[in-house]
């Protein structure tokens, strides 16, 4: 039996693809305040449907004529949206049935992670929240859920780690030799896992997980 549960939080408790439109929404009602220019479709066009996740503002910045000097502002104004934000359909039923038995905390690497629970009504599962950029760190390194392990004060081998991207999310706590479970939804669901990104389990949702925790 699992003595603790560790989950990411983007993608794996919530579709954050809410938080994507509401950041993009209202970075472009900025853009629209500062040049007139309307580019809303355009960026949730190439963000969704022409998968530029990476400096999506400066890509149609550019491909519009406007200054990307314009960029930081939208990261910020990205972060500061206030979108409702709703768990996956199976989350709280999971937590509800894990809390009385596991040890259950959170470690994710988006930005604005504990409000993000805050707005999705979790906060009050986890003993333990790790926002990596709090800790001057990220899930590439071993530390923070060596820390995690520290503070629930267990072994890795009796401790999971849940989560829906296999490059960022299992490495490290395979090495550790941490029960690693996937999520095969949202925006990593066609994602690679091989190597050290391998999961031990692979799930189409987190009702799964009871079984694997023994619960």
């Amino acid at each position: 039996m699992a003595e603790a549960i560790l989950f990411d939080l983007d993608g794996t408790l919530f579709d954050d693809r809410q938080y994507i439109r509401g950041g993009l929404r209202n970075a472009s009602s900025v853009l629209a305040a500062r040049t007139g220019v309307d580019l809303t479709d355009e960026l949730l066009d190439a963000y969704f449907e022409r998968g530029c996740t990476e400096s999506t503002f400066d890509t149609v910045l550019n491909e519009h004529g406007l200054s990307t000097e314009l960029v930081s502002e939208l990261v910020d104004t990205y972060h500061d949206n206030h979108a409702d934000l709703w768990p996956f359909p199976d989350t709280v039923p999971v937590l509800d049935a894990l809390t009385d038995s596991c040890r259950l905390g959170v470690i994710t690497g988006g930005t604005n992670g504990r409000a993000k629970l805050d707005r999705l009504g979790l906060t009050d599962y986890f003993e333990i929240v790790y926002v990596t950029t709090e800790r001057d760190s990220s899930k590439r390194s071993p530390a923070v859920f060596e820390s995690a392990l520290d503070a629930f004060d267990v072994s890795p081998t009796a401790a999971i780690y849940v989560g829906d991207r296999p490059a960022l999310d299992f490495p490290q706590p395979n090495r550790l030799g941490m029960t690693t479970v996937r999520i095969v939804r949202g925006r990593y669901a066609n994602a690679d896992a091989t190597g050290d990104a391998r999961p031990d389990y692979a799930v189409d949702g987190l009702d799964e997980l009871l079984a694997l925790a023994d619960v």
